[in-house]
């Protein structure tokens, strides 16, 4: 089975009958996605094609209110198809096909036979998350192992459907969707590492975790809004936010991981303010970001609770975490037969620097510490981390009344408790060196004679 899917207006029905002419015989049996009820219906011939119109879900609702998660019906029909093809123009130019059309509703459930209502699909497609939509439906796409193709219907500009990147799938809703026709949607070519940290971004490459993780974090709307990642590593999550339409901030202490994300950045023509510094080293006023996204980062802060006070302050919304939790393998090989440590109490792990972190979390302890402790937010969202033993923990309705600048004021003393702290510990490094120097040794006779002289009689 091939799946075709694709927002409307996109050629669906029209790559439909280009295979159809070009198949033996014409047999392919062609299925809406409406008719397909359970998974037992799903379609599994050679000869079946499957079509979906990805806005079937918004056509009644605001244009801002519709999930950009990928339905579980969606998720099945890629699971069982040989080749899923996913269509999309620039949205002038489908805004412009809606305006156009004429007769009947396309064929869904409870509309056929009516007049097409072409102002229902133009609020559906200049929804503010239609990005945000193409993008999950990427993100689903690149940690599924069945093949794919994005293909480009312009045909104002191109003669046939264009082969387009993954990584310019989302672009084709934003302003610059018609400029990438033009240029004939180049294939970038990353040098990176195979198998990074963060994400595999070789053209082609599935299975990716990272993608699952994305997929699952980044569900509050993001169009327009300002994102921070802290720890961006080769800026997996920076750049999906950036393609969801959101305005990011990525800071990465790292040399060699910033120096890739700048690369990566640059090569995806991706305008992201990227900086390599640390969380205490940003200066940002309180609220700066609508959204902060701190993904497997915590863990390894000599401080976890200066760096959650510190991005709490920096959020106007949400918060998203990602971390190791008590039952994680490098944590638990440092414990001497213990038995289960229980995730629903407020515990917080101390592990070693052999094994490459510091602190590991039960998602109790970042509730009771964000909720009501410093009572930064409203609620929290606990989602299983797609890596084994870990937690996403998104926290949300920030606390109009929460005391930023008291927060603000308890990570200024602590990190001038932690500058005082270094400099005493380098004043007294600096003391013991001088202390057993060479010198020191030579002047000590002159240091008694001075001792003697200046003493009181």
């Amino acid at each position: 089975m091939r799946l075709v899917i694709g927002p409307t207006s996109a050629g669906k029905s029209t790559f439909v009958e280009r295979m159809r002419d070009s198949a033996s015989g014409g047999d392919l049996r062609l299925h809406f996605a409406y008719e397909i009820k359970d998974r037992s219906a799903i379609p599994t011939g050679v000869d079946d094609v499957v079509h979906f119109n990805l806005l079937h879900s918004a056509q009644d609702r605001p244009a801002d209110a519709g999930r950009a998660t990928v339905s579980p019906m969606v998720a099945r029909l890629i699971d069982a198809a040989d080749e899923v093809v996913v269509l999309a123009a620039p949205r002038p130019v489908l805004l412009r096909r809606a305006s156009q059309r004429s007769g009947d509703e396309p064929v869904e459930a409870g509309r056929a036979g009516r007049p097409y209502n072409a102002d229902r699909w133009a609020r559906a497609l200049e929804g503010r998350r239609l990005a945000q939509v193409y993008e999950h439906l990427a993100l689903h796409l690149d940690h599924s192992t069945t093949p794919v193709r994005y293909l480009c219907s312009n045909g104002d500009v191109h003669d046939d459907f264009a082969t387009l990147s993954r990584w310019d799938y989302p672009r084709l809703a934003g302003a610059d969707s018609e400029q990438l026709c033009r240029e004939g949607h180049p294939t970038q070519v990353l040098e990176v590492r195979q198998g990074s940290y963060q994400a595999d971004y070789r053209e082609g490459a599935a299975g990716s975790a990272r993608s699952t993780t994305l997929e699952l974090a980044l569900q509050m709307p993001l169009a327009g809004k300002r994102v921070l990642d802290i720890g961006c590593a080769e800026g997996a999550a920076a750049l999906s936010a950036h393609r969801m339409g959101a305005k990011v901030t990525a800071i990465e202490p790292w040399g060699r991981r910033f120096e890739e994300a700048c690369t990566i950045a640059k090569t995806l023509d991706a305008s992201i303010d990227l900086r390599n510094v640390a969380l205490e080293d940003l200066r940002s006023r309180s609220g700066a970001f609508d959204v902060v996204l701190a993904l497997n980062v915590i863990h390894h802060s000599r401080d976890p609770l200066a760096f959650l006070d510190r991005a709490a302050d920096l959020t106007s919304s949400h918060l998203v975490l990602e971390y190791p939790g008590l039952a994680d393998r490098k944590f638990r090989s440092t414990l001497d037969g213990a038995g289960e440590l229980p995730e629903d109490q407020p515990l917080i792990g101390l592990s070693t620097r052999r094994k490459d972190q510091t602190f590991v979390f039960s998602p109790a302890s970042l509730e009771r510490y964000l909720l009501d402790t410093v009572r930064a937010f409203g609620h929290h969202q606990l989602i299983p981390s797609p890596i084994p033993n870990r937690w996403l923990s998104v926290f949300s309705k920030k606390r109009k009344g929460a005391p930023q600048g008291a927060m603000n004021e308890i990570s200024r003393l602590r990190r001038a408790v932690a500058a005082r702290d270094a400099t005493i510990a380098q004043l007294e490094d600096d003391l013991h060196d001088l202390r057993t120097s060479r010198s020191w040794r030579l002047t000590e006779p002159l240091r008694q004679a001075r001792a003697r002289l200046t003493r009181p009689s």
